[in-house]
């Protein structure tokens, strides 16, 4: 059911919108043939769960919160907010709000990890009451790497037996692929088991999970997979973790950031990369057991701070992605992050990967980064993702071509919503809509992102014939 103050926020959004049916002048024409988009409504791909949507909320940012925090989530549609804390989650203890000494804390603070430093800024009761007040779902990671079978069972009970929460998502560690057990490259996580390999996670994984069920038996457990590429030993570790704890399990975890190198490669991987590593990460997980669920528990385009993670590029490929990898198999998707970490400068992105900005003041200890709560572009691009992804929509297919992207939605109560990108940064696009399998109603609701503007407009009248350059359209028809 579609939240009902995200239903409000959005429908504010249309109050005062100008522009009615055949009043609006005819945009100008544009220099290449139109694009041909194709919707059909008969053709469901799949049916979007409860929480399928969502955010990772850092345990060491204060911004969850700050006043205007639980406004910008329920006005961005996010529907999932996961407890989460990258590394800090394996030191954190739920029930006194401390870490753990790292483990490992010689070989990170080599690498500039210093993950003591990362104080946890908000209680579990705290993340808990900003999730019931924006109506979201939760997703909790529980301590592996320094913490107790016990311990998690414990915070279960307390979540769900005495506080009634109702989490219903809970995963074991926090890329805990990353422990040193792949290589000495590859150890950034924080785990002080003697054993380290995915022999040892998996045979650990199921007494966590036999504890954390017996506490509640209605909640799904999920394993920490890599993404398996082929060819390194993250395969190799999810082979291993799949056969020893697969049926057991629930869900996997899986974290994917593309790593593409140009704005351009980033916003082809939608069509491309991600389909088809979506389609190995499925067919690899069902072949241990078809009942699990993949859930995407963090993504972004990058999984360091760079510019380009506040940009309008950003913005487009946020939706583009996430609507690729629930089309491909993912149940749930949660972007990292709403607030990220502060420091740096402009030109570094000011430190941030969140969709909102931190307010710190920046390394050098001179310039100001955007207040706090600010929105970076790519919060436009996730309220847009949000009015199309809402629990219970059917994803059905759409297809375009050259620099414009499609994706459709069957919503509850006889509407379709059509979401195009024009991915082309200095050039508008023609296109021409068809939609099969949907009789339409003369008049449509569109809703505009574009890099020129920072923001989203909303207008009334027909199905537009022209997409701006970098921009998301959002189309709402209706019978």
């Amino acid at each position: 059911m579609l939240k009902s103050t995200y239903a409000a926020a959005l429908s504010s959004m249309l109050v005062g919108t100008t522009g009615l049916f055949g009043g609006s002048p005819s945009p100008a024409p544009a220099p290449a043939p139109a694009v041909p988009v194709t919707v059909n409504a008969d053709h469901v791909i799949t049916r979007l769960n409860d929480g399928a949507v969502g955010v990772n909320t850092a345990i060491w940012n204060p911004g969850l919160l700050d006043r205007p925090a639980d406004r910008l989530i329920r006005d961005a549609g996010i529907q999932t907010l996961a407890f989460d804390g990258g590394g800090v989650s394996d030191l954190y203890h739920w029930r006194t709000g401390q870490l753990s000494p790292d483990p490992q804390a010689a070989v990170h603070d080599a690498q500039g990890l210093d993950y003591e430093d990362l104080k946890p800024q908000f209680s579990f009761d705290q993340f808990a009451a900003t999730a019931r007040a924006t109506d979201s779902k939760m997703l909790v990671h529980v301590n592996y790497g320094t913490g107790t079978p016990q311990e998690a069972a414990d915070w279960v009970r307390y979540a769900n037996k005495v506080r009634h929460y109702g989490v219903q998502e809970w995963a074991i560690g926090e890329e805990t692929y990353f422990n040193g057990a792949l290589g000495a490259g590859l150890n950034t996580e924080p785990d002080g088991h003697a054993d380290k390999s995915a022999q040892a996670y998996a045979t650990n994984s199921l007494a966590f999970i036999k504890a954390m069920k017996a506490a509640d038996p209605g909640i799904r457990v999920g394993l920490e997979l890599a993404a398996p590429i082929p060819g390194t030993p993250m395969l190799d570790w999810d082979k291993t973790v799949l056969q020893v704890a697969g049926s057991a399990a629930d869900f996997v975890d899986v974290h994917y950031y593309t790593g593409a190198q140009t704005d351009a490669a980033l916003l082809a991987s939608p069509q491309n990369a991600i389909p088809k590593g979506m389609s190995n990460l499925s067919s690899l997980v069902a072949s241990y057991n078809p009942k699990l669920k993949v859930d995407i528990g963090e993504t972004n385009s990058f999984y360091q701070q760079a510019p380009q993670q506040i940009s309008p590029t950003n913005a487009l490929y946020l939706p583009e992605a996430v609507l690729a990898m629930l089309e491909n198999g993912a149940s749930e998707v949660d972007w990292w992050a709403l607030y990220n970490k502060w420091g740096g400068n402009a030109e570094g992105g000011y430190g941030d990967l969140g969709l909102l900005a931190s307010g710190n003041v920046s390394g050098d200890g001179k310039s100001q980064g955007p207040k706090a709560d600010t929105k970076f572009d790519p919060y436009y691009g996730m309220q847009l993702l949000g009015a199309l992804a809402r629990p219970g929509a059917k994803l059905v297919t759409a297809t375009a071509g050259g620099a414009v992207v499609a994706h459709a939605a069957l919503l509850p109560g006889s509407e379709l919503d059509v979401l195009l990108a024009n991915n082309d940064p200095d050039h508008a696009a023609s296109v021409d809509l068809h939609v099969a399998g949907f009789h339409a109603g003369s008049e449509a609701t569109i809703l505009t992102y574009s890099a020129a503007t920072h923001g989203i407009t909303v207008t009334h009248g027909t199905v537009p014939k022209t997409l701006p350059a970098y921009s998301l359209t959002l189309v709402l028809l209706r019978h």
